[in-house]
């Protein structure tokens, strides 16, 4: 990088001072990580943006290395931030621990520490990369996602967790209620004594979750459908897409963002808090044939979230992905689903628009091994299955 380049860098760029860090921790921004040495004090000529800090300490034990879990992922404007690393709790602890008058002297006194800071990498390929995985991803999403200190583990759950854990109470009480009074009472206790646990870790802030918008994937229609209602909007998802847009994200921006939060938290953060959420989503935009009748939710979110998507498989390990395809085989169906939807799309706006952005993932698909049918074969194996093997209707 050249000497002005840098120099305006750290004039306008962001650092990040990490008082007391040790030395061999595994330390990184965004796409890179580094192993710290002696000297270390922060990372300086961050540029404006969203950026992700993870870390971890190393301490070895027999052959594992033990893992100090927290990350944060934060808004980095022109500023100094200023951290402070806890050795008991190895971890990097919020601006409190620091105080107001210990920031002010470090970033009074920013140029001594110079020497100690490592250069954020702009001219790195990973930066270019981390942008294109972030371009939908907003200061207010992430004050809205996160946790209320900013800061996600490999163990931070979220509320689809929680609905799993419902899941397996509501079968307990069956298995309890066949059993006895005694047993239900039991189980009804424990919920209580959960949910007031959950209500006061919530109430002091100290729940650590990723407050991701809940997509009940499953109901999919208004609560006064009729069951011919409920059939359709079960098999196409429009009408849960355009109330999610209007009531909880107020336009597709907030859909996009989550989605490549969501990844993020996947592929950076290693939590697979994120891989339902991410799922859910894609299920949700993939499968709303009729949205793509509507030129604004093409444009505004469909062509977006599939650009979205090719950017993040390309970030993905080969053999991830070949598993994803060919293992859990949700990915693929619904891929499918989306490429026959768009075949059969009666606006030739959409199919316009979106057919060539098929085509692109479809040749990063076979870079990993994985073809991805064309429409017109998806349309003759479904004509295929209406004919000797389509499921008959008996009348009662």
């Amino acid at each position: 990088m050249e000497q002005s380049a840098a120099q305006e860098l750290f004039e306008n760029g962001a650092c990040l001072v990490v008082l007391d860090a040790p030395a061999g921790l595994e330390f990184g921004a965004d796409l890179d990580t580094w192993e710290t040495g002696p000297l270390f004090r922060g990372l300086k000529m961050i540029p404006p943006g969203i950026h992700y800090v993870h870390y971890r300490y190393a301490c070895l034990c027999v052959r594992a290395a033990l893992p100090a879990p927290p990350g944060c992922l934060a808004a980095l404007l022109t500023d100094v931030v200023v951290r402070r690393w806890s050795g008991a709790d190895e971890e990097m602890l919020p601006a409190a621990a620091v105080g107001a008058e210990e920031a002010a002297r470090v970033r009074r006194n920013i140029r001594d520490l110079d020497s100690g800071l490592g250069a954020f990498h702009v001219a790195s390929g990973g930066y270019s990369r981390w942008q294109q995985l972030t371009t939908h991803i907003t200061p207010e999403l992430l004050a809205r996602v996160l946790p209320a200190h900013g800061c996600f583990s490999t163990a931070s759950g979220s509320a689809y967790e929680d609905e799993e854990l419902a899941a397996v109470r509501r079968m307990l009480r069956q298995k309890a209620a066949a059993a006895s009074d005694e047993g239900v009472a039991a189980a009804d206790a424990l919920a209580i004594v959960e949910a007031e646990a959950a209500a006061k870790a919530a109430a002091s802030g100290e729940l650590d979750r990723l407050r991701f918008t809940h997509v009940d994937i499953r109901h999919s229609f208004p609560r006064d459908a009729s069951a011919a209602e409920i059939r359709v909007h079960s098999q196409d998802k429009t009408w849960l897409l355009r109330t999610l847009l209007e009531r909880e994200w107020g336009g597709p921006g907030g859909l996009l963002g989550e989605f490549q939060l969501a990844f993020l938290v996947i592929l950076a953060g290693q939590n697979f808090a994120g891989l339902e959420h991410w799922k859910r989503l894609l299920h949700l935009a993939m499968a709303s044939a009729r949205a793509l009748e509507d030129p604004a939710i093409v444009a505004g979110t469909v062509v977006p979230l599939v650009r979205a998507l090719r950017d993040q498989l390309a970030e993905c390990p080969r053999e991830f992905v070949a598993s994803v395809l060919q293992q859990d085989g949700f990915v693929a169906e619904i891929l499918c689903t989306f490429v026959l939807n768009v075949h059969e799309c009666p606006a030739p706006a959409a199919r316009a628009a979106l057919t060539p952005e098929i085509a692109r993932l479809r040749t990063l698909l076979a870079s990993f091994g994985w073809p991805l049918p064309s429409g017109r074969q998806l349309q003759e194996d479904a004509d295929a299955e209406e004919g000797e093997y389509a499921p008959q209707i008996v009348e009662l």
